[in-house]
């Protein structure tokens, strides 16, 4: 009787551990243990949720950065038409970023060459005629039939309010002269100027179709003429 009464009293005190450690809680649990068990228990119960938690802030972390970091200023957009020769527009944009002395953390300038008006490509005269009503061209550079179309319609400035003096008297021999049509389609009197100019013998360009050579013109949005200037400068250097 005494040895069973013994069995019965371990079963018993066994059933009260095992109740007491149902009741710990796991970082109970965790602190209650040695060496290995311990790191077992943390691996299994804590681990996984620190490195989901920690992912997680990571993630939020780097969209907020996203977000609010300062983009550079836009400082100049070339807008090239029909001219499909991308290696010849990076080196371009290089160039002139070097020539300007670009700061990329706080500036950036844009080449963007996927204009095509000969063609007649709908998305890109779209986009073209967007971008320069809303301000976002600085200049365009385009052959001399597609420059003629869209400075009769009053789009680009004459090269008198943008070059000084000096720079106008340079460069008077290139000038692409043209006029401005009315809503009927007629010249009006005395409005021809220069609006553009040749780049015949620029090297970035030498690849263009000589029978319809391309003129650089300044949009009448954009609002730095400084920069336009340079620009110009620069292509004849």
């Amino acid at each position: 009787m005494q040895i069973g009464n013994k069995k019965t009293a371990l079963k018993d005190n066994a059933a009260l551990y095992n109740h007491v450690s149902d009741k710990m809680t796991d970082r109970e649990k965790l602190k209650s243990l040695k060496g290995r068990k311990r790191w077992i228990q943390f691996r299994d119960y804590y681990l996984l949720k620190i490195v989901a938690v920690l992912a997680v802030l990571a993630f939020v972390v780097s969209l907020l950065f996203t977000i609010f970091k300062k983009r550079p200023e836009s400082v100049f957009f070339a807008a090239i038409s029909d001219y499909p020769n991308q290696e010849a527009v990076e080196k371009l944009k290089e160039e002139f970023d070097a020539y300007i002395s670009l700061d990329p953390e706080t500036q950036a300038t844009t080449f963007d060459n996927s204009f095509y008006f000969k063609t007649n490509e709908f998305d890109a005269i779209q986009k073209f005629t967007v971008y320069m009503y809303v301000g976002e061209i600085s200049v365009a550079v385009m052959p001399e039939s597609v420059f003629t179309q869209r400075a009769q319609t009053g789009l680009f400035k004459p090269m008198s309010e943008v070059l000084s003096t000096e720079l106008y008297l340079k460069y008077n021999d290139r000038f692409a002269m043209t006029g401005i049509l009315d809503d009927a389609g007629n010249m009006i009197e005395n409005s021809e100027k220069a609006y553009g100019i040749f780049l015949n013998d620029c090297g970035y360009f030498k690849d263009s179709d000589p029978s319809d050579p391309m003129v650089v013109a300044v949009c009448g949005s954009w609002q730095n003429n400084k920069i336009c200037a340079d620009f110009i400068e620069f292509l004849f250097k």
